[in-house]
């Protein structure tokens, strides 16, 4: 048996121009949609593999119609594989399947694929002298707060120390403590503003000082008070916070735990726990409500290995269901 292939601009087009040769003796076997770079734009492509049948010998398989694609299943099928919050599924359907307009699978998932990193911010660039961690406890802010001063002493050469206020839990006191002697890393401990006030001439003199807090919750009005105190010693212009949340959280706790800490002026999230999840699409979508750009990503506990700049192309690769290859969008995957 011989194969032949044809590409045209989508499915249909191509099973018209191969029928238009050879007629009605063309057997699908295979297909592929993919997308072809032209300049800066792409634009949507459809190969099939096809073989001839011998029209005096009708078969059970060429009087088979070619199955219609079902949009809305397959998109019920990306939203799922993905972990869609159940808040957004409307609105996503109502976005991508308009009445009255057929769709077909590749460019489908182009569209779900558009929807999910569409104004997505990236930005790890750190200029404020104070980077303070914040967010619930069990995160792994301490453990990210150590891979960030590794990555930026060792990769942007900054003179880094670590500052923390998490002193009234002994155990999380002890893990830092740790950490700081493993690595190297000089460590300040600051107990109220008076200690601190003492400690701000030497902090002026490192590039960055990131700082350690304790996880809290809406509950803990005396520490926030306390933090808030604490805060208040750097100067606004040389502090911006950073909100550390898991990618294993549901989307309602990641909106509650920025409701939280959003009076400290967010200005970036850090992700960890990409390894602990099958799905990121609450995550993706998290980010964009909150208008907040993703500055790193923790996949493992490993240091510094399991720590990296937030980039689209270390997520694509977490995205599941689609039959699209996704490397296309970016090549150096």
């Amino acid at each position: 048996m011989e194969f032949l292939t044809l590409e045209a601009e989508d499915y249909e087009h191509a099973l018209r121009e191969a029928r238009a040769q050879w007629g009605s003796a063309v057997r699908v076997h295979a297909r592929k949609d993919f997308q072809v770079k032209r300049g800066l734009h792409s634009e949507k492509r459809c190969r099939i593999t096809f073989f001839l049948v011998d029209e005096t010998e009708p078969t059970e398989e060429s009087m088979a119609e070619e199955p219609v694609f079902n949009a809305e299943e397959h998109l019920s099928f990306l939203i799922e594989q993905n972990e869609i919050p159940a808040t957004k599924v409307e609105l996503i359907k109502s976005m991508l399947l308009p009445e009255g307009k057929p769709l077909g699978q590749a460019e489908l998932e182009v569209q779900f694929f558009q929807f999910l990193l569409e104004d997505l911010q990236f930005e790890d660039a750190i200029q404020q002298r104070y980077v303070v961690l914040v967010g619930p406890a069990g995160v792994g802010k301490t453990t990210s707060l150590v891979k960030l001063a590794i990555h930026l002493r060792a990769k942007e050469g900054k003179k880094v120390a670590l500052l923390s206020f998490d002193v009234h839990r002994p155990g999380a006191l002890e893990q830092v403590r740790g950490f700081a002697k493993e690595y190297s890393l000089p460590l300040y401990e600051a107990t109220d503003a008076g200690v601190l006030a003492g400690l701000l001439d030497i902090l002026e003199t490192y590039d960055h000082v990131l700082v350690d807090t304790t996880g809290r919750s809406s509950k803990d009005v005396m520490l926030r008070d306390s933090l808030s105190d604490l805060f208040s010693s750097f100067d606004d212009k040389e502090r911006e916070y950073t909100l550390v949340v898991s990618a294993s959280s549901k989307f309602t706790d990641l909106l509650s735990h920025f409701a939280l800490f959003n009076e400290y002026h967010l200005k970036k999230l850090l992700v960890t726990k990409l390894d602990e999840t099958q799905g990121i699409g609450n995550i993706l979508l998290f980010a964009k409500e909150v208008g907040l750009p993703i500055s790193f990503l923790a996949d493992g506990q490993g240091i510094p290995e399991d720590f990296h700049r937030a980039d689209a192309s270390l997520l694509v690769p977490r995205l599941r269901g689609f039959n699209l290859e996704l490397n296309q969008f970016f090549p150096s995957l």
